[in-house]
């Protein structure tokens, strides 16, 4: 009988504001895949998303486990996947990353590879284009990317214990990847120059674990402003999260989740988030949750 391997990988919110394509955090919201080898395929899909995915070939964890080794590596014969699935898909909060990290790592194992972090962030890479919720979803924790030669090198943070998210989850699906068209692709030196400052004192907020400086932190001029025309009720959200008591809020990755990160009234923070979305019609609910400090390499 062929083995069995299991993966489980966080959730992840991208950007935090500032940090676009740069920042991350692992939360903790999994999705759980066990795998191996078999004569066809088959995928047995629980929880979140079962409605949303493809059940055969085409679906992204089946893929990620023959795609990337295509021409290197033997063919699996067939896969045979149990998922449970934690993560809302098609919210900003990494579904696609954690199922790439999944697929990658369930691939490797069972093909007997033994990997570095950086290899299989390199294998995952061409079919996600962007490493931020990549190296969340591999690392856990506070991440930072820096792209350099078609790749990406990543760093990660201790992340302060006292702090945890309140996310605002819509109840419908975004399509993230036509939201990248409303993301200017020559900027002003002066937004530039004014994310690139904010991200600097990111770094600095979760290295003293200052939350004094994250409301400032999160303000972004690049990605933020035109997503906004798809989801009209950001900024009053973001602005009710941090008059309840948040210490910072932005859009997760390409939305229409919004994080809030908090030290303290979290409760208070989620209600004034539902309280928008039920003044602006927006269908969904916010909840509290831990940074994941563990990814799928830990």
């Amino acid at each position: 009988m062929s083995k069995t391997v299991s993966v489980r990988v966080p959730a992840s919110s991208a950007n935090l504001g500032a940090g676009f394509d740069v920042l991350s955090l692992a939360l903790q919201l999994h999705l759980e895949v066990r795998g191996r080898e078999s004569s066809g395929n088959r995928i047995v899909w629980r929880g979140i998303g079962k409605s949303d995915v493809p059940l055969g070939p085409a679906n992204l964890i089946a893929r990620a486990t023959q795609e990337p080794f295509n021409g290197w590596s033997r063919p699996l014969g067939g896969i045979d996947l149990e998922v449970t699935n934690a993560i809302p898909i098609g919210r900003g909060l990494g579904s696609s990353a954690a199922a790439l990290i999944a697929g990658v790592l369930i691939g490797a194992r069972l093909r007997g590879l033994s990997m570095t972090p950086q290899r299989l962030l390199e294998l995952a890479l061409p079919f996600e284009k962007h490493g931020d919720n990549l190296a969340a979803a591999l690392y856990g924790g506070f991440c930072i990317v820096a792209l350099e030669n078609g790749g990406a090198r990543i760093n990660t943070l201790a992340w302060p214990a006292g702090w945890r998210a309140v996310v605002f989850v819509p109840a419908s699906v975004s399509p993230t990847h036509e939201l990248r068209r409303l993301v200017p692709t020559h900027p002003p030196i002066q937004d530039a120059v004014f994310n690139l400052g904010r991200v600097a004192q990111w770094v600095l907020a979760v290295s003293a674990a200052d939350g004094s400086l994250l409301r400032s932190s999160m303000d972004d001029r690049l990605h933020q402003p035109g997503r906004a025309i798809a989801y009209p009720y950001l900024d009053d959200m973001i602005a009710a999260a941090e008059q309840a008591g948040a210490l910072g809020a932005a859009l997760s990755g390409a939305g229409g989740s919004v994080i809030a990160i908090v030290e303290r009234n979290a409760a208070a923070v989620a209600r004034a988030m539902d309280a928008l979305a039920r003044k602006r019609s927006v269908q969904g609910s916010a909840v509290t949750l831990r940074i994941a400090a563990r990814g799928a390499l830990t």
